[in-house]
């Protein structure tokens, strides 16, 4: 017989890093997956911020991460928040900044497959992306339940 367990919390803690010399690292916090950034970095012995208004720019970071999520939704928040300029300042300090999946559409200094009207980016990253390159998520083809089960020995 085959044992099931329910995991009842999968969003692991973020780690305080007390270390005077841990780089001090922001991870824009608007909305996708800035947990799991910062619980990796804080594993790396980061010392990782929520960056969710202007003040926490303001902070003494020594980077900068913007995760995945949804990079129209990303540059609507950050433009109601005032946070598009001193984002564009903080890619222009010099100082490290990565973005991952959504991330890097929203610090990409020309996106192709925008949609009509265009979207806010804070730009910076001298690259060029394509948004949707496979096709929009509405046509992305679905998953059967089965195909997204853990096997128990994965589990123990």
């Amino acid at each position: 017989m085959t044992e099931v367990r329910t995991v009842t919390n999968l969003a692991e803690t973020v780690t305080t890093v007390t270390s005077s010399d841990a780089p001090a690292i922001g991870v824009l916090a608007l909305q996708g997956g800035f947990h799991e950034h910062m619980v990796m970095l804080s594993k790396l012995g980061a010392k990782v911020t929520e960056v969710r208004q202007v003040h926490d720019l303001d902070a003494k970071l020594d980077g900068l991460v913007v995760p995945g999520g949804e990079s129209t939704t990303m540059g609507h928040l950050a433009e109601r928040l005032g946070l598009l300029e001193p984002l564009r300042a903080f890619v222009a300090s010099g100082k490290p900044v990565m973005g991952t999946c959504a991330g890097l559409i929203f610090l990409a200094n020309e996106v192709l497959g925008q949609k009509e009207g265009g979207q806010e980016l804070v730009g910076g990253l001298d690259v060029s992306v394509q948004r949707n390159f496979f096709g929009s998520q509405v046509a992305s083809p679905p998953v059967p339940p089965a195909a997204c089960r853990l096997p128990p020995a994965a589990l123990s």
